[in-house]
């Protein structure tokens, strides 16, 4: 089990909210169905995985903000922008120097763990 798996093992054992970007389920599960190519496996996993999260939507008024924000990864953009919008604490990320703010500290996976 790697890092990430990790984080949501410990999500779905503690009673903090946890959050994730509509548009980040569709990337996990765009990664997930290229890997395991099973789409039944898929969609068991995704709903395991919907049990222990929330979802947030993406706005039309995230995707300007994003846009605006003008950064490398236009995809990083908006998950910052809908953390900000959503007042999310901390963003859990495997690419920490994709987030060019730095208003919501962003953390790898296992720094996160090691937190706990």
């Amino acid at each position: 089990m790697d890092n990430a798996e990790k984080v949501f093992e410990l999500a779905a054992k503690r009673k903090d909210i946890k959050l994730v970007s509509s548009s980040a389920i569709t990337d996990i599960l765009y990664v997930l169905r290229r890997a395991v190519k099973d789409r039944e496996l898929v969609r068991r996993k995704y709903e395991s995985l919907r049990k222990k999260i929330s979802i947030l939507s993406v706005t039309e008024q995230d995707i300007d903000k994003a846009f605006a924000r003008d950064w490398k990864d236009f995809e990083d953009a908006v998950q910052y922008t809908v953390a900000e919008s959503n007042g999310v604490d901390c963003i859990i990320t495997r690419n920490k120097d994709d987030f060019e703010e730095d208003k919501i500290p962003c953390c790898t996976p296992q720094e996160f763990l090691a937190k706990f």
